[in-house]
């Protein structure tokens, strides 16, 4: 991602799905319904 597109703090995330550490997918409006999310992206894959 550019710097010119990357999200400033504050921003709302689009919706999107991915699998946890388990490989179950999860969605992330649906963990949102809770309260807060905090994302950590890993670059790479070991």
């Amino acid at each position: 991602m550019t710097e010119a597109r990357a999200f400033n703090a504050g921003e709302i995330a689009p919706d999107f799905m991915l699998p946890d550490s388990k490989e179950v997918p999860r969605r992330l409006s649906e963990l949102a319904r809770g309260g807060h999310v905090l994302l950590v992206f890993y670059r790479g894959h070991w």
